[in-house]
Order: C-alpha cells, then structure tokens, then sequence
C-alpha cells in the first residue's frame, strides 16, 4: 500500500513539474497575406516561422520559451519584419499542452505585463486603462483575461492572463521593412483571479 501511494506521489509531483507554464506570442498577417520574417529574439527565447501552417508558414511566426518558466516577472524580447505595408495580429498566450492520454489540450496560464512595441504603435501596452466594457482599451479578450488593481503587477495595478485557447490580442499596422520589436514581461500564474490576486483561482 505504501509504495502505491509513494508511487503516485511521484507521478503527480512528475505531472505538477511537466505542466509549467511557458511564454507564447504568435504574429499572423494571414488577412493581408503579409511575409513575416523573424529576427532576434532574447536569450531564452526562440523565434521561428509557423511550420505546421504549410504553404501559409511564410504568414506566421511564434516567439516563444522553454517550459517551467519563473512566478517572477522576467523580460523577453523578439522582433520581426514584414515584407509589405498592413495589419498583423499579435497574440499574447501560453504552449499548446496536452499531456500524453489526455483528450484536449490543458490550461496552462502565463501573465504577461509592461509590454513596448518599437516600429510601430500599439495600445495600452501597460493595460491602465479600462473601457466601459471591462475590457483594457485597445485589445480583445475576456473577463477572465483581466487582472485589475493587484499589486502583483510588474508595473501600474493591472495585467493578463492567458493560456492557449484564450489569449489577448490586437491588429497592428505595419510597413514593409520595417522592423518591428516586441519586448514583454511574464510570469508563470495560476490563472483566472479574484480579488486583486493572481494567485487565487475562481
């Protein structure tokens, strides 16, 4: 009896370990049919175009981190450039994670905070600011995304949480050969919170 619990002890901790969170950006101008080249990207960091798209991979990047990754804001950072002038979407999410046996994919939630874009503009990049729906000005999500009044926050009161199937995002515009960087700062969380806490789920 007691290796049996010993043994799952160890399966759950192995679980527990396995699924940490990861840090995830996709950029798309499949609309517009726009080329994305990828640049740089910070140490611990990989940039790389969408390979499972085929024919339309030249359309699509992902930036993105090792699991596991730290519950202390940490800066990554990553560029791109565009072969012509138009709209790009950029997603904020967490990996695609989806255990061996498992049916679907699992929520796997990151934080992300104080994030800048040079070569272009962007909105509320800090997330200060609120509109009348409850959503931050500027980009596109749930509720459930929306962190406010926390001083968990890397800067101001309020921040995101994303996992792969809910992200936040919004359209860019872009212009050929110009080189757009993304620098952001994320964190592991444990999702959705109440009060003013990442660290408590619904």
């Amino acid at each position: 009896m007691f290796k049996r619990i010993l043994a799952i002890t160890v399966l759950v901790a192995g679980i527990n370990c396995f699924a940490g969170s990861a840090v995830r950006v996709d950029v798309n101008g499949l609309k517009d049919k726009i080329a994305i080249k990828p640049g740089k990207a910070s140490k611990g960091f990989k940039i790389v175009n969408c390979g499972w798209m085929k024919d339309r991979a030249k359309y699509a990047i992902m930036a993105y981190s090792a699991m596991n990754i730290s519950k202390e804001w940490k800066e990554y950072s990553f560029s791109f450039t565009p072969d012509k002038d138009g709209i790009v979407q950029i997603h904020f999410r967490g990996a695609y994670h989806k255990p061996k046996g498992a049916k679907k994919n699992i929520a796997v939630w990151v934080a992300y905070d104080n994030i800048t874009v040079t070569g272009t503009e962007a909105k509320n990049c800090d997330f200060e600011f609120v509109n009348q729906k409850n959503l931050f000005n500027g980009w596109s999500g749930d509720g459930a995304n929306m962190v406010t009044g926390s001083k968990n926050a890397k800067s101001g009161k309020n921040y995101i949480v994303v996992w792969h199937n809910n992200p936040v995002y919004q359209s860019l515009k872009v212009t050929k050969g110009q080189e757009v960087t993304i620098t952001l700062h994320a964190k592991a969380s444990e999702g959705p919170a109440k009060e003013k806490s990442d660290t408590e789920n619904i």
